[in-house]
C-alpha cells in the first residue's frame, strides 16, 4: 500500500476537506485584514502555517491513533471538533477585525487579548 492510500484508509476525507477550507478561509480573511489595517508582513506568514501543520499533524495523529485502537475513534471526533472550533474562531476574529459587526456574546468571547 502506498502511502497516500494508507492516509486515505485513516482519515475521514470529509472532515479533511473541511479542515482544509476553513484553514484556506483563515488564511485569505487573515491577509485580507492584515492589508486592509495596513499591517500585512510577509513574515508573519510562517506562523500561519505552523498552525496548518499543527491542524493537519494534530488532525492525523489522532486519526492514525483511532484506527490502531477503535476506543480512540471519539477522541478523532473530539479533536476534529476542536479543530473546527478553533478555525472557526480564527475566522469571526478576522472578520471582525475587517470591521464586520458582530454580537456583544461574540465579541467578548472571540476577544484578543
Amino acid at each position: 500500500m502506498d502511502m497516500l492510500n494508507f492516509v486515505k484508509s485513516v482519515v475521514d476525507a470529509g472532515q479533511l476537506q473541511i479542515l482544509a477550507y476553513l484553514v484556506m478561509a483563515n488564511l485569505i480573511l487573515g491577509v485580507i485584514a492584515a492589508v486592509v489595517k495596513d499591517t500585512f508582513e510577509l513574515n508573519r506568514l510562517k506562523d500561519f502555517w505552523k498552525r496548518v501543520v499543527m491542524v493537519f499533524g494534530s488532525y492525523l495523529a489522532v486519526s492514525l491513533a483511532s484506527k490502531a485502537m477503535a476506543d480512540l475513534e471519539v477522541m478523532r471526533t473530539s479533536v476534529w471538533v476542536a479543530l473546527l472550533a478553533f478555525l472557526v474562531a480564527q475566522i469571526v476574529g478576522n472578520l471582525k477585525e475587517l470591521g464586520l459587526p458582530l454580537p456583544d456574546k461574540i465579541s467578548k468571547f472571540i476577544e484578543r487579548k
